[in-house]
């Protein structure tokens, strides 16, 4: 009986040890998992460390950009075509017919006075094209050309700056006018054209076949559809000049050849005529069926090679005539050169 006694006695000795085995072996197995650093499993993207969430490798990083004296006063915040209209209500619209592809904005405040602070909005428009023509349909009235950039590609106003780099269309908006904010938006704006990677900057060839003499500086537009209500104009430049107390708006459209050119040209006649403008002798011979009167205003539409060009709402057709002729001249000598 005592050994039956002893026999269980070691069996159940055997059995605790081997479960107190088991149990060691599971605290290990508990111990080394609570130091697998592999982020992974709780849905942490380790290899975009550094990275801030809401952003991939290659995109701006705006809080790298925070200016001297300021701190970030929110998170970076990314939008796509299909959100644009929550933070950009009303004007998303623009920005995704000219080829939007994302926003990326933030904001920083003064560390000082709390009053302080600015708003970062990079717009990714694809290509140059696109973000010039978004930046210059919207330029103010009131703007003031900056040395900094190129003098089509930005501008200020009381309380933000405007420009283009590349693919990227930028505002930097103030709460309000102010010296500290307006130095601190040039360092930001000094930052990304030094440190934000874009593609080989394409020269927009067509803003260097507008004539240059009364020209006003920073007035050039691209309007990539429907420019002057018409659909059949698109990827159209304009620019003004200042002819004594007058302001006359030259424009051109480069087509796909001379006969497209010719075919949009006579459209856009057509066009004006049944909204009321009738043909008017021209001075210049080589006008002749090309100017119109336009209930009181002068308009000339023609084309020359593969552009369509003219001029919109002239109050002086004289003026208006010397103007066309002259953009004609450089298109001509532009074509010649070409062919050199």
């Amino acid at each position: 009986m005592n050994s039956v006694s002893r026999g269980a006695k070691s069996l159940e000795s055997a059995v605790s040890i081997c479960l107190l085995a088991l149990l060691f072996l599971i605290g290990v197995g508990v111990f080394i998992k609570q130091f697998d650093f592999d982020m992974s499993r709780f849905g942490i993207d380790t290899t975009t460390a550094g990275l801030p969430s809401t952003y991939t490798a290659g995109e701006p990083d705006l809080s790298s950009l925070v200016p001297d004296g300021f701190k970030e006063f929110s998170e970076p915040e990314t939008y796509s075509p299909d959100n644009l209209y929550e933070k950009i209500n009303g004007k998303a619209p623009l920005y995704i017919e000219s080829g939007f592809v994302k926003l990326f904005t933030q904001r920083f405040i003064s560390k000082d006075d709390e009053s302080l602070w600015m708003e970062l909005f990079v717009y990714d428009m694809a290509n140059t094209r696109n973000a010039f023509s978004v930046y210059s349909v919207q330029r103010r009235a009131d703007a003031d050309i900056l040395s900094l950039f190129h003098p089509s590609f930005g501008y200020r106003t009381d309380n933000a700056l405007y420009f283009i780099h590349g693919k990227y269309y930028i505002e930097s908006v103030g709460s309000s006018e102010s010296a500290q904010l307006f130095k601190a938006m040039t360092e930001i704006a000094r930052k990304i054209t030094r440190e934000l990677a874009v593609d080989k900057v394409t020269e927009i060839a067509e803003l260097s076949l507008f004539p240059d003499e009364n020209a006003v500086i920073g007035s050039a537009k691209l309007y990539l559809a429907d420019a002057f209500g018409f659909d059949g104009l698109t990827d159209t430049f304009v620019r003004q000049y200042k002819l004594g107390d007058e302001t006359i708006t030259a424009f051109l459209s480069k087509r796909s050849d001379a006969t497209d050119a010719e075919v949009v040209a006579a459209s856009y006649l057509n066009f004006l005529i049944e909204n009321g403008a009738k043909t008017k002798k021209a001075a210049n011979k080589n006008l002749e069926g090309k100017v119109l009167d336009f209930y009181n205003t002068t308009e000339i539409v023609l084309s020359t090679g593969p552009f369509v060009v003219g001029i919109h709402e002239a109050e002086n057709q004289h003026s208006a005539e010397e103007l066309a002729i002259k953009l004609i001249d450089k298109l001509n000598k532009a074509a010649k050169k070409s062919k050199e």
